[in-house]
């Protein structure tokens, strides 16, 4: 007897960690899968290899009849969708409960009615705990967000645990910290790797904000895509996890590390520091390698070098 595959429903599929879930999902074909997204400019670059392997949604998050309709049959639901960044959010703070808050309490109301398994919600590390000066962050620690995009991450948290305990809606919740690598926006305002990286290679300086010596946890794709392969269908001891390097990396860190790999020579802008940049973020991932055990992460360089790679085969394929 043939057993029957989790149906998975993505939404956000399009997006940076959404893309990379399904490319990897894709390959195991122990699943079906169901990727949602708005697809305004029809099917990206980030889903062509796998357009056969996958059914696509064309939705609108903020429409709940798209979101009724993408979750008949589905099992697992991962909430990759969000409509603002920290800086987008801090100019307009009522679009966070206009869009992220209001369309995710629509969908956990259907999810509740579909029946679904669990709710894997992409939450942030990186912005959650804000500015407390403290050398590293736990689950455990008390969480202090400083702006409006990390305030409605921290609702969502609490919302699912309401579900949880109001509809018996089974929920997990992962804290990402910095995450970078292919498929990762190449501008705007989130994501200051592959920004760089795309400056560099058009020979554009890069901003940066402040003395360059704020302290972030970088997490390379591919590693917390593997990790939350093996968590989200494991009967787990906790419904919340960091998932993050466990290290700090200054900016300028980051910039040297740039130096040496690309072997360019990087031009400079710098700006006052902003009031909604913390200052250091380091998470401790303890919970969950005592759930998981340990695990290799890639090093910061070869993720770097990684994604350098794939912006200039972007590049090259513009051409």
């Amino acid at each position: 007897m043939t057993k029957k595959k989790d149906s998975i429903l993505i939404l956000g599929a399009d997006g940076f960690l959404g893309s990379n879930l399904a490319l990897s999902l894709a390959k195991e074909e122990r699943f079906n899968l169901r990727a949602f997204d708005l697809f305004k400019n029809g099917l990206s670059n980030n889903l062509e290899s796998i357009r056969n392997d996958i059914k696509l949604i064309q939705g609108n998050f903020l429409n709940k009849e798209d979101l009724k309709t993408s979750l008949n049959g589905i099992d697992y639901v991962f909430h990759f969708i969000s409509l603002t960044t920290p800086s987008s959010s801090s100019d307009d703070p009522f679009i966070e409960i206009d869009t992220n808050i209001r369309s995710t309490l629509e969908l956990l109301d259907e999810c509740v009615k579909a029946g679904i398994k669990r709710i894997i919600f992409a939450s942030t590390g990186g912005a959650i705990y804000g500015d407390q000066a403290k050398s590293i962050y736990s689950e455990r620690d008390v969480t202090n967000p400083i702006s409006p995009y990390a305030i409605s991450k921290l609702a969502i948290e609490k919302y699912l645990e309401y579900y949880r305990i109001r509809h018996g809606l089974s929920y997990l919740i992962l804290r990402y910290s910095n995450p970078y690598g292919p498929h990762q926006n190449l501008v705007g305002s989130q994501g200051i790797i592959p920004i760089f990286l795309n400056q560099i290679f058009e020979g554009r300086p890069v901003t940066i904000f402040g003395d360059g010596e704020n302290i972030r946890d970088y997490i390379f794709v591919d590693d917390i895509i593997d990790i939350t392969k093996k968590i989200f269908k494991k009967k787990t001891e906790h419904n919340l996890y960091n998932i993050g390097n466990g290290k700090g990396i200054t900016i300028n860190m980051l910039l040297d590390a740039m130096r040496d790999i690309t072997g360019k020579k990087i031009k400079i802008k710098w700006q006052p520091k902003r009031e909604i940049d913390i200052r250091k973020i380091v998470l401790d991932t303890k919970r969950i390698k005592m759930e998981m055990g340990d695990f290799k992460l890639t090093s910061l360089g070869e993720g770097i070098k990684k994604t350098w790679e794939w912006i200039s085969q972007q590049k090259s394929l513009k051409r």
